[in-house]
């Protein structure tokens, strides 16, 4: 998002960021600026719950008023609720930037996003079909991300074909890659078309770079699916290749162990 002139908070943005329990002082605190980056580092380390409050201080200790800094310090707010799974929180917090940050395509993906999360697959749709109009369709990492979260919920509703035509526009996109592929495939295999699930992880390993952590994480999924499909000898020629790759991962050996009985 662009830049934008620092403004008062409006009714709604003001409710919304009520509803966030942020306090609001009379000036900036420099220490904002420390809390913004221990949020930052702790979102990086996983400490999800540490990171929301120390971005909820980030925003205790600005000015009061709605600007590049809270906007900012919001969106990494929102990742880590999402990434928490507190998906009404994310929602909601999308809703804050949308009202007082100015509509974003890709505050529009990600809201969708947690949309689908929590299972409102009409709110995820609607938000994505919003974010698509705005910039005109293009391809982003952001829009891929949105299709298959959007994909998964169709999936999780059980309407399949709605599923199919979600994940058939993500690989028709310009920008399809590895991970993309194995995140289709992980949602095939996990809505139970392990078959399925096993060719994208095979396109995904074609695209992966052999002996990256991505190619490793694909290979073991595809053993994962060709094992759920009932083909054990392809099975375990995947986990022994994965293997063989250095790793050590004690599920895959009892894998191992389980298919050489087979």
């Amino acid at each position: 998002m662009g830049k934008r002139e620092k403004a008062g908070i409006g009714a709604a943005a003001a409710a919304a960021f009520l509803g966030l329990a942020v306090l609001t002082g009379c000036g900036a605190d420099p220490a904002r600026d420390q809390y913004r980056l221990d949020g930052i580092s702790q979102l990086e380390q996983g400490d999800y719950e540490s990171a929301i409050q120390s971005f909820d201080q980030a925003i205790a200790h600005s000015d009061g008023r709605v600007g590049e800094f809270e906007l900012d310090v919001l969106k990494y707010r929102a990742e880590a609720e999402y990434k928490a799974e507190d998906y009404p929180a994310a929602v909601h917090t999308y809703d804050v930037l949308l009202e007082a940050g100015g509509k974003d395509a890709d505050l529009y993906y990600l809201r969708s996003i947690s949309q689908a999360a929590l299972g409102e697959t009409e709110a995820a749709q609607a938000d994505f079909d919003a974010a698509a109009a705005m910039n005109g369709g293009q391809d982003s990492p952001v829009m891929e991300d949105a299709l298959t979260a959007l994909g998964r919920a169709y999936q999780a509703d059980g309407d399949w074909e709605k599923a199919k035509s979600v994940f058939d526009r993500a690989l028709s996109s310009e920008t399809a890659t590895a991970g993309l592929y194995n995140s289709l495939g992980t949602a095939l295999l996990e809505g139970g078309q392990a078959e399925e699930a096993a060719d994208y992880f095979d396109r995904g390993l074609a695209l992966a770079q052999p002996g990256s952590e991505e190619y490793g994480v694909i290979l073991r999924n595809k053993g994962a699916a060709l094992e759920r499909a009932g083909k054990f000898s392809q099975a375990l020629e995947v986990f022994r290749q994965y293997q063989a790759s250095g790793i050590s991962d004690p599920e895959v050996e009892r894998e191992i162990r389980f298919l050489e009985t087979r």
